[in-house]
């Protein structure tokens, strides 16, 4: 019981997983690279030389699926019937037990009733060795008779003795059922039965009455409509798929440098940069100077600061996936065919299951009516054995009966009432079980 409970949890999670499975996914990625010798710089993708680079590069990205041929719903909906039939299963499971502990429940009062009769017995030819004693004594009958007697009450001790321990083995039986301690089983309450002719229903009525409440078949249709899910699943592949991608992308680079220009300044500063000659009209030399011209002082090249890079290489960027499949190895084609198997198995397990329900119906009620029949003759049987062994009693204390023929009527009568306690928990097993079947409460102080 405990192992199909937690069947049932882990069905619920993968039902939940599934959900979970339709929302967008976020994942956030970061990395450490320490480069030596000749590397590229990521922050502009230079080439140098001889120099160390740590980089570090951070990432956020989300996807969700907009389209995969439905393949996420179905696959809830086919959890969905896994975890209904996992619960069923807990009801087989609670069923099994049920008829188990009634079997044990039955047997103990089975062995219970024969101890007493056992018991009953041996007191029975306790008191009519008494008696023969006596008149032994009085020379009315034989001592072999009285030899006889004894030999009988030794017989009977040992089938105390037997019973005795039956009823333990019996109780044992039970508490082991129930995952109880022996010592806690002191004695069982004796039911009342009734033995009583019912509205008599067809094996075929009962069946359809089961069928209806049976775990085991609920079970089994789950499991073959979850088949059905699957064939639609591994059809799901033959239809394209869509995802939508979004990320935020950055980087650091400790080799990142940015120009700072020099300040403005108040006059010109006039920088000679080349010199040459000119004739002028007269032939005359002219010389000239080119100067630059800077209204800024001197510019300098400064490192960049992690918050900064980070803020200066930030990007951003979604994408569209679309994958059509054409061909993969006909792995969709034998994804499809495997489910198709699948749904035929689970279709000979649910017709498995109703054949094993229609043949232990129709066990049952034969059995129901076999014991009912063999109950009630039993206790004919044993009201004209009671008047025979009376009579014999009487005839024996006369001495007109020997030994033999009065152990013979005893032992007939005994045989008769060991039959009553089998037969009667017989019946009490047989009509449970096919009341079980019927729907009907099982109540053990009434049946």
């Amino acid at each position: 019981m405990k192992q199909a409970l937690l069947t049932v949890e882990g069905n619920k999670l993968s039902v939940g997983q599934s959900k979970i499975n339709r929302f967008p996914t976020l994942n956030a990625g970061a990395s450490q690279a320490l480069n030596f010798g000749r590397s590229v710089n990521p922050y502009d993708n230079t080439v140098v030389a001889n120099q160390q680079v740590n980089s570090n590069n951070i990432s956020l990205s989300s996807t969700v699926n907009l389209f995969s041929g439905f393949q996420n719903q179905l696959t809830i909906q086919q959890r969905q019937l896994n975890l209904k039939a996992s619960q069923e299963d807990i009801g087989t499971t609670k069923n099994n037990i049920t008829l188990g502990v009634i079997e044990a429940f039955a047997n103990v009062l089975s062995n219970k009733a024969l101890l007493s009769s056992a018991k009953s017995q041996y007191e029975s030819t306790q008191a009519q060795i008494d008696r023969t004693d006596k008149l032994v004594q009085a020379g009315r009958l034989a001592i072999t008779n009285l030899y006889d007697l004894r030999s009988q009450m030794a017989i009977e001790e040992t089938n105390i003795v037997l019973a005795e321990n039956n009823l333990e083995l019996a109780k044992l039986s039970l508490t082991q059922w129930m995952q109880v301690d022996p010592e806690l089983l002191q004695d069982v309450a004796e039911p009342n039965l009734i033995v009583e002719e019912n509205v008599e229903k067809s094996a075929k009525e009962i069946y359809n009455l089961a069928q209806q409440n049976q775990p085991q078949i609920q079970a089994a249709k789950s499991r073959l409509f979850s088949a059905e899910k699957g064939i639609s699943i591994a059809k799901s592949g033959f239809y394209p798929s869509l995802n939508f991608q979004a990320g935020l992308f950055t980087n650091y680079s400790s080799l990142a440098q940015r120009f700072v220009p020099g300040k403005v300044l108040s006059s010109p500063v006039y920088t000679p940069i080349s010199s040459f000659q000119v004739k002028d009209l007269n032939g005359n030399l002219l010389p000239i100077q080119v100067n630059q011209v800077s209204f800024a002082g001197p510019s300098t090249i400064e490192e960049l600061g992690y918050k900064d890079q980070l803020d200066n290489n930030l990007r951003k960027g979604f994408t569209f996936n679309l994958n059509v499949p054409i061909f993969n190895g006909f792995q969709n084609r034998y994804a499809t065919e495997n489910a198709i198997i699948t749904k035929k198995n689970a279709e000979l397990q649910l017709e498995q299951q109703k054949n094993q329900l229609r043949q232990t119906i129709e066990t049952a009620l034969a059995n129901e009516k076999a014991a009912r029949k063999r109950l009630q003759a039993v206790e004919k049987q044993l009201v004209s054995l009671n008047e025979a062994f009376r009579s014999s009693e009487k005839r024996f204390d006369l001495g007109v009966l020997n030994t033999v023929d009065f152990l013979l009527a005893k032992n007939n009568l005994s045989k008769a009432q060991n039959d009553k306690a089998r037969y009667r928990y017989d019946f009490f097993i047989r009509r449970a079980v096919l009341d079980f079947y019927l729907g009907k409460e099982l109540k053990f102080n009434q049946l």
